[in-house]
């Protein structure tokens, strides 16, 4: 379906409107035309038989016989002139004079009432009025009455010239309401068609764009209000501008900040890992229980410390738009396995048991899955102070669907906002003595989006939480099935 502009619509209901007003204005003035004249011609008529009964009251009543023609005159110069076509005098209703064009004088039947007209028209189709008069002194009963042709040509076209002078009329007032359709659609809608450019072009960026409009009327105030606008919107764009280009200078420090002092703390840490495991392999001699159990703690510590070095050092990359995807098919039963084995001694300590179930074969980075099972694991085990985490794996509908359950306390409720924000620990102050700066989980999020696929939670039976995300399913691609 077409749909009409505005313009389109102003003019179409303008025009519409003129051509209304023209028709109705050409059609009731050419009908009170045409029932003016005839109104005059029939008085005219009416006169004419009034005059002719008067002559026949005079002459009808001679004892010596009838006239041969009435005296009047002028009626004489009415048939002469065409005026009248015939006249008839009927006594006892038998006609006793006549003249002019008689043959138009169809017989009739008797008359009733004292004054009559009828509209006729001649077999050549010319129109007259055949008008009757009782005469008067005579009563109605003795049926003497004067009977004229009266012309309706002339009249009728003089209303065909009128009707065609009201009809250029109408056609020209029609014609000047469309222009003035156009005109008016030109002056309203040109200036808002302008601002309708500019405004495009703001939303393109142009905030240059500036409307020219005249007239000192409502539409120049709008253009005016509009340019102010624009100009308010330019100088706040280019603060932004200012500000972004800082923030982004400040952005960039800061991970070339970070990914420095991370490279920086990495190697005298993996010096220190490395002497504790020389000693405690006792290579250089002998150590007691005691100091065993120091350097146990001290490459713990280590280690915990190497893993939120690298935690940051990832989340920078991520940052930087340094990592991308390597997608191929991906064992999730193996991936699995490998996360479950890096969490152990966690597990362990915290005497907590690990269920795995189902499998799925994926499209996936191998590296960034193992990754996400591994923060996903570690977050699990922080919050659960005693049960099990179980972990499951299947494909549906074209995905593989991975969750990871646990029985810990859960997320309070209004901090679910604050789960996959970086360097956020949600929950209760509480919460935050446990090990972690909340990069964990801020990498999941934008390693599953990487791979195309969704992360969320819930709150899982008895009170803990369920992690579930979808990664795309290894499809075999068509003609390699054999």
């Amino acid at each position: 379906m077409t749909r009409l502009s505005l313009g389109g619509k102003f003019v179409l209901a303008f025009v519409g409107l003129s051509v209304l007003f023209a028709a109705t204005f050409g059609t009731l003035a050419a009908y009170r035309l045409q029932r003016a004249l005839l109104e005059q011609v029939r008085l005219r008529a009416k006169g004419v038989a009034e005059e002719l009964a008067r002559d026949a009251s005079r002459f009808l009543p001679t004892p010596e016989g009838l006239s041969e023609a009435p005296t009047s005159s002028r009626l004489t110069r009415r048939l002469v002139a065409g005026t009248v076509l015939y006249a008839q005098i009927i006594r006892d209703g038998e006609v006793r004079f006549t003249d002019g064009r008689y043959a138009l004088a169809v017989p009739t039947g008797p008359l009733v009432r004292p004054f009559a007209v009828e509209e006729r028209r001649t077999r050549g189709g010319t129109a007259y009025l055949d008008i009757f008069r009782a005469v008067p002194d005579y009563p109605l009963e003795r049926q003497t009455y004067v009977r004229i042709g009266f012309p309706l040509a002339d009249v009728h076209s003089r209303i065909r010239a009128e009707t065609e002078r009201i009809l250029l009329a109408s056609l020209l007032m029609a014609g000047g309401g469309v222009a003035a359709a156009f005109a008016l659609r030109r002056a309203i809608l040109g200036p808002l068609a302008r601002m309708n450019t500019v405004i495009r072009l703001i939303r393109r960026g142009d905030y240059s764009a500036r409307v020219e409009a005249g007239g000192g009327d409502e539409l120049q105030l709008l253009a005016d209000e509009l340019n102010t606008m624009a100009s308010a919107i330019e100088t706040r764009d280019r603060e932004l501008a200012r500000v972004n280009v800082a923030l982004r200078k400040a952005n960039q420090i800061k991970d070339e900040f970070t990914a420095a002092m991370s490279h920086e703390l990495k190697t005298p840490l993996h010096a220190v890992r490395a002497y504790a495991q020389l000693l405690l392999e006792e290579i250089d001699g002998p150590i007691t229980l005691a100091q065993r159990k120091d350097l146990e703690a001290l490459l713990a510590a280590g280690d915990h410390l190497l893993h939120l070095i690298e935690g940051i050092l990832r989340y920078s990359a991520l940052e930087a738009g340094g990592i991308q995807p390597q997608a191929g098919r991906v064992d999730a039963a193996a991936v699995i396995e490998q996360a479950c084995r890096n969490v152990a001694h966690l597990v362990r300590q915290k005497g907590l048991t690990v269920e795995v179930a189902g499998t799925a074969t994926v499209a996936a980075d191998e590296t960034m899955l193992r990754q996400i099972l591994i923060n996903l694991l570690h977050n699990a085990v922080k919050y659960t102070e005693q049960g099990k985490i179980t972990v499951t794996a299947a494909n549906r509908n074209g995905l593989a669907v991975f969750e990871v359950t646990d029985t810990g306390t859960g997320i309070p409720k209004g901090h679910e906002h604050e789960v996959f924000e970086p360097f956020q620990r949600a929950g209760h102050p509480a919460r935050r003595e446990i090990d972690g700066i909340g990069l964990g989980l801020a990498v999941v999020k934008r390693y599953v989006e990487l791979h195309g696929g969704r992360v969320w939670f819930e709150r899982a039976a008895g009170g803990g939480t369920r992690f579930t995300f979808t990664l795309p399913a290894f499809t075999v691609p068509a003609g390699d099935g054999a």
